[in-house]
C-alpha cells in the first residue's frame, strides 16, 4: 500500500506555457512550513503529471522523485501519455520531463475541450 505515490492534476494559470508550468511544479514540490496556517507545497516526495491547456497546445509536465526513479522512468511515463494523443516530448531528464500536445482541428484535438 504505502499511500499516495503519484497523481495527475491540471493548473489553469500557465495557460499552456511550459516554463510557467515548471514553476507551478516547483511550488508544489517546495518544502512546506508546518508552522504556517495555510500550508503550500510539500509534495516533492510524490510523483506527478501536471496539465495546462493553452489555445494552441496542451502543456504536460511529469515529475518523478529520486526515490521512485528505479520504479518509473519519467521520460517513458510522459511518452506513453503523450503518445495516446500524438504529443511530443520537449525536454527530458530523470526527474522532470516536459511535452506538448498540439491542437489539430483536422484530427479533433482541442486542448481546451
Amino acid at each position: 500500500m504505502g499511500g499516495l505515490q503519484f497523481f495527475c492534476t491540471a493548473v489553469d494559470e500557465p495557460q499552456g506555457d511550459l516554463e510557467l508550468l515548471v514553476e507551478s511544479m516547483k511550488a508544489m514540490n517546495a518544502k512546506s512550513d508546518p508552522t504556517e496556517e495555510e500550508r503550500k507545497g510539500g509534495s516533492g516526495h510524490i510523483g506527478k503529471m501536471i496539465f495546462s491547456a493553452g489555445v494552441e497546445h496542451l502543456a504536460v509536465a511529469a515529475y518523478v522523485p529520486e526515490e521512485k526513479q528505479s520504479e518509473l522512468s519519467c521520460e517513458e511515463w510522459l511518452k506513453v501519455v503523450l503518445g495516446a494523443f500524438g504529443g511530443e516530448v520537449q525536454r527530458a531528464a530523470k526527474d522532470v520531463c516536459l511535452g506538448v500536445v498540439k491542437a489539430n482541428q483536422d484530427k479533433g484535438v482541442f486542448p481546451l475541450k
